[in-house]
């Protein structure tokens, strides 16, 4: 898309279009602005003022005198992103990045936009396996921010939607959640993963927590409320390497059997 079709899309006039292509180039007062474009300087001062307002332009005094340049790129990025979050009606709390091959980066970030992407994952990735890295750090900021409810009803959807984990967990994690979160709780997890391996607690210094799907990754720092959704072949392609490497490197736990005997010695106390 040329740059005046790009322009279009802000509603801007060709009187408009031509003050800001002039900014972009370095042209900055208005008397240079009028030479430059041939529009009068009294609609150049109307024209300045309406840019500034809609946030593509500044102004700032040297010497006496007023300059104007574009504003920022990051201003400009968040007036463009607002535009296409009120067209598009994407949601607050969920940005977008686009790449130029087969890349995307969605930002969430806050409680809402979290639960809804994780609501979004159940029925995006039926019948998928993924891989998942969890530890006590990040099993806690889960756990602060969706109820004991919500996350069995979590576990509970991923089981009927036939969406499978293999695992990469820090020694023991599984064994304190069940026993802080209770026997409902490690009977909705149980039948959930393929395959568990446990890893040394020193490598789980971090809240961070991912899920790898086939073509989505979510990188998750759920204490920041923040998660990252990325697709990308390449970068999915390293990830998947990382695991498998994970993987071949550490001991393989049967997952069902430790969480039923763990249960079983949960209802033997209550006894």
């Amino acid at each position: 898309m040329h740059t005046s079709e790009m322009l279009k899309l802000l509603g801007l006039s060709k009187k408009e279009e031509k003050i800001l292509l002039s900014l972009q180039s370095g042209v900055d007062t208005p008397l240079l602005l009028a030479r430059a474009t041939k529009v009068s300087r009294t609609a150049i001062y109307a024209i300045l003022k309406n840019l500034k307002e809609r946030g593509l332009a500044h102004s700032h005094i040297t010497n006496g005198k007023k300059h104007w340049t574009l504003t920022s790129e990051h201003e400009i990025e968040e007036v463009l992103c607002a535009a296409k979050r009120i067209l598009l009606k994407i949601p607050e709390g969920r940005d977008e990045v686009h790449g130029l091959s087969d890349a995307t980066l969605v930002v969430h970030r806050g409680q809402e936009a979290i639960r809804k992407v994780l609501g979004e994952l159940l029925f995006a990735h039926k019948n998928e396996r993924f891989y998942a890295l969890i530890g006590d750090y990040a099993a806690g900021r889960w756990n602060q921010i969706f109820s004991l409810q919500e996350t069995n009803r979590f576990n509970r959807a991923l089981k009927k939607n036939n969406i499978i984990a293999e695992m990469i967990v820090q020694e023991g994690v599984l064994e304190r959640q069940a026993r802080e979160l209770g026997v409902v709780w490690a009977r909705d997890f149980e039948g959930r993963t393929a395959r568990t391996n446990t890893i040394d607690s020193a490598y789980f210094a971090h809240a961070g927590q991912v899920f790898i799907f086939k073509r989505s990754i979510y990188l998750m720092a759920l204490g920041e409320e923040l998660v990252i959704e990325i697709r990308n072949s390449e970068i999915q392609k390293m990830l998947l390497m990382f695991m498998k490497f994970i993987q071949d490197n550490s001991r393989i736990i049967d997952t069902n059997a430790l969480l039923r005997q763990v249960i079983a010695q949960m209802e033997e106390t209550k006894k």
